[in-house]
């Protein structure tokens, strides 16, 4: 155990699940206190692979460097309609959920880890908000801006909505508090290339350093594919903005000062099935909606 601030932080370890079945272990939640968590990196395409592996790795580092990695914490972002079902699962269980591996020759046979996973600070769909969406994004503890999102995601072009939230962004509307009448409803239909743009014209007026763009798309060399998008729509806002040499050196900024690391992530994640969730039930003990099944 260690005293974090005023919080108490029980360090967890591997435990039989306090079922009959000895082929399944867990690692029960770090217990902390949530209010310390701090939104660091901001994740586009909040889906499986993603909470079995990128939030898998921050949930290891909160269990042993809770000081450091606390600063670091996840807000899930969805800008799709069927992302309603995952931010609303996701908030009746407080942000956290089980990760589920499994091993074995056979279905029947297969051992089961279940880790419950906390480094999810919150999320939220940006059409229900937009102009907070981008403010969010802008916000200088925001180091990092990642990406599951397909390799479609990266082809969708942007729409009127997007155009009108850049605009806002460089006039200066989106500085401070936004009544709802200064955004334009075609707002709520804002792509995630859109989305990244505008907060990063807030923070360029701002004279702010801006985020690292990481794609984690199983896409060769995805960082150079998430920089090609970003500096294509730029290129393509237009000429109506009259942003004039603004526009020019922002166009610069994106290209010279934000970074687009390429990375390699895998790991096997099936789609959740009815009988996964049963099994989670009745081997660990652990009721659960979405668990996330995944290899070791």
């Amino acid at each position: 155990r260690a005293w974090v601030g005023r919080s108490l932080v029980t360090r967890t370890s591997t435990r039989r699940a306090a079922m009959a079945d000895k082929s399944v272990t867990c690692t029960a939640a770090l217990a902390c206190d949530r209010a310390e968590l701090k939104t660091g990196i901001v994740h586009f395409g909040v889906g499986g692979f993603h909470r079995a592996h990128q939030q898998v790795y921050l949930d290891e580092l909160l269990r042993a460097q809770f000081d450091t990695a606390k600063e670091w914490a996840y807000t899930g972002v969805g800008v799709l309609e069927w992302d309603v079902k995952m931010r609303d699962y996701l908030k009746n269980n407080n942000w956290q959920y089980p990760v589920v591996s499994r091993t074995g020759p056979t279905p029947e046979d297969m051992a089961m880890h279940v880790q419950d996973v906390v480094s999810l600070r919150d999320m939220v769909l940006s059409f229900e908000d937009p102009a907070a969406t981008v403010q969010l994004l802008a916000l200088p503890a925001v180091r990092i801006v990642s990406l599951t999102i397909t390799e479609f995601g990266y082809r969708v072009p942007l729409n009127d909505g997007d155009f009108k939230l850049v605009a806002l962004a460089f006039d200066g509307t989106l500085d401070g508090e936004v009544c709802g009448d200064d955004v334009d409803p075609a707002c709520r239909g804002a792509t995630v290339f859109g989305l990244i743009l505008a907060s990063l014209a807030v923070r360029f007026r701002s004279g702010l350093r801006p985020y690292t763009i990481m794609s984690c798309d199983n896409l060769p060399h995805n960082g150079e594919v998430a920089k090609k998008r970003v500096l294509g729509a730029a290129h393509n806002l237009p000429s109506e903005l009259t942003l004039g040499d603004r526009g020019v050196d922002f166009v610069r900024w994106l290209e010279e000062e934000v970074k687009y690391p390429s990375t390699m992530v895998d790991r096997i994640t099936p789609a959740t099935s009815p009988q996964d969730v049963a099994d989670l039930r009745d081997k660990a003990n652990v009721t659960d909606e979405w668990p996330v099944m995944c290899e070791p």
